[in-house]
């Protein structure tokens, strides 16, 4: 019991998910906390007994003064501040100490003197020395130039030693800063070259991948179109043998990037007036083309907007589908995930919106431990929920997760700016029926007008030549900013996007084509077909805007089939 009382105020007012060493620098500062609450009361009581009015006045204050430091000024939050007020009162009651007369040694007095650089410098390290260095020269004149009114003087050789030694630990403490500092600076210097190694890997698997997988595609398209009824038996062996090669070779591929552990593509902010319930919507269609998951996710809502919102609609749509991603993978019943949007806060030109994820598991306990490792990195950087903690980063936000009602709930809430010009769905539930009552005619392939964008010119015309018995017209952009320009002068019915390019890279041309298309009901499918196949690339595609991915190599085949579901 005694064990955990002094554990929780140690760790009172500490969050956990902080970097490591900040949490150790707030339990420092409340072991110090401790110290001075426990001395204050003590000198107290000491003072009661004795009779020395004074003293109980003065401690007293000071006591106060500590307590209210101690509730009132978060160390999560104020760290330095925090360190700085209790080094000064501490200073204050060493001092205090030495004036008065409170029938405690004066050894333990000056015990507790030579103690605190030591302590100065391990909770506000430099800065601290300055307290220490206040505390000091004040002794000294106290005990230099009014000796009739100090408790504790000291002749002159007493002086020599306890000032000499009190320097000395000023000076050793400042050297242990200096130290600790270089050795800290050592290991985060360590700790880059070691992350600038991983990353200088991972980039190296990932443009490999990236190449092996473009020529393998187009050697797979290419034997598709030779493998017919047209060659002789012998050919027909030859091209199954080929076939074969490039299976195994795309096999070996994969196992080569699976030692990868690649970062998020890069997600630049597009603020623009959106519709919330058009973003839920978008999300469930990208995680049912994800595989499934959109029909086992449950939506409601509690926050009652009337109006659009502005922000990043791509942003919230990639946590909303990269945790759903996440979370999906600890669900073991039948229950879907649940996604409740509550109003935190409003303003008449500002709204805070929580997004509240629930889902029924037996491993809540993992799933929130999962959760917590992301705050001190130990999580896979390729993660879905790793994806949205550092998208969280990026929006000044962050993600929580706690084990409730037999399962797990995690949270996040994103600030927006009011559109009252706009007039947006307050029902989720009875927009989209609207939506599927409304559903417009499907486009036959053969007729639709196609957009091309990708910059290799071998690999365009392989996919024209795959696509040429399939589909009568298709326009090619070079990159993604052709792409955005061609797509604002002309009408297409579907968008084979590249995701490497050039310019302008497919994800950040998705979004510009999302932005263009946000102020009306028509949306272009887009199927990203591209040779990022490494971990995270198909949340992150989809997350951006596409409604399709397609991994290289891929056949004929499959392209088509994902082109009718989507025109249809």
């Amino acid at each position: 019991m005694f064990l955990d009382l002094i554990q929780r105020i140690l760790s009172f007012g500490v969050d956990e998910k902080m970097e490591q060493f900040v949490v150790n620098r707030a339990k420092r500062i409340n072991f110090f906390y401790m110290i001075l609450i426990v001395m204050l009361s003590l000198s107290v009581i000491c003072a009661t007994f004795t009779g020395l009015s004074t003293v109980v006045l003065l401690n007293g204050i000071g006591l106060a003064l500590v307590l209210l430091c101690y509730f009132y000024i978060p160390i999560s939050r104020k760290a330095n501040l925090s360190s700085m007020l209790v080094l000064s009162l501490t200073a204050l009651i060493l001092f205090h100490g030495y004036l008065f007369n409170m029938g405690i040694s004066s050894i333990l007095i000056f015990a507790f003197y030579l103690i605190f650089p030591l302590g100065a410098v391990s909770i506000n390290r430099r800065q601290g020395i300055y307290v220490t260095i206040a505390l000091g020269v004040m002794t000294l004149l106290v005990n230099s130039f009014i000796p009739e009114r100090a408790a504790i003087h000291l002749d002159l050789y007493n002086s020599l030693i306890f000032f000499s030694s009190y320097t000395l630990l000023i000076l050793i403490s400042l050297y242990a800063e200096r130290v600790t500092n270089d050795l800290l600076t050592s290991l985060q210097n360590s700790r880059n070259k070691a992350e600038d190694k991983v990353i200088q890997k991972d980039e190296f698997i990932s443009k490999l991948s990236h190449k092996l997988r473009t020529s393998i595609s187009n050697i797979a398209l290419i034997n598709s179109l030779v493998h017919d009824e047209r060659l002789n038996t012998e050919q027909q062996d030859l091209m199954a043998t080929l076939k074969a090669s490039t299976n195994l070779l795309i096999e070996d591929v994969n196992n080569i990037v699976e030692i990868a552990s690649p970062g998020i593509v890069d997600y630049q902010k597009s603020i623009t007036s959106f519709d919330l319930t058009s973003v839920l919507e978008k999300s469930l269609t990208i995680l049912k083309s994800g595989g499934g998951t959109g029909d086992e996710v449950s939506i409601s809502r509690t926050d009652n907007l009337n109006h659009y919102i502005i922000g990043d609609p791509s942003l919230l749509r990639s946590l909303i589908v990269n945790i759903i991603h996440g979370v999906n993978d600890y669900r073991v019943t039948e229950h879907p995930i649940e996604l409740r949007i509550k109003n935190l806060k409003e303003s008449p030109s500002r709204v805070r919106l929580e997004f509240e994820f629930y889902v029924e598991t037996d491993e809540s306990g993992a799933l929130v431990d999962r959760v917590n490792s992301l705050y001190h990195g130990n999580a896979n950087p390729g993660s879905a929920l790793a994806n949205a903690y550092s998208l969280l980063l990026e929006s000044d936000s962050f993600i929580s997760a706690e084990s409730k009602n037999g399962g797990a709930t995690l949270c996040f809430f994103q600030d927006f700016t009011k559109d009252p010009t706009k007039v947006s769905h307050s029902n989720f539930e009875t927009s989209l029926l609207e939506k599927k009552g409304a559903k417009k005619p499907g486009t036959a392939l053969k007729d639709a007008k196609i957009l091309l964008v990708e910059d290799n010119v071998i690999n365009q015309k392989i996919v024209l030549i795959s696509l040429s018995k399939a589909v009568n017209h298709i326009d090619v952009a070079s990159n993604g900013k052709e792409a955005v320009e061609m797509f604002t002068s002309k009408q297409y019915d579907l968008i084979l996007m590249d995701i490497l390019m050039p310019v302008m890279d497919g994800i950040m041309a998705t979004k510009k084509i999302r932005e263009i298309e946000s102020p009306g009901d028509k949306h272009i499918p887009i199927i990203a077909v591209t040779a990022n196949a490494l971990a995270g690339d198909r949340e992150n595609c989809l997350a951006g805007g596409v409604d399709e991915y397609i991994a290289k190599p891929f056949t004929t085949e499959l392209l088509i089939r994902k082109m009718k579901n989507l025109l249809a």
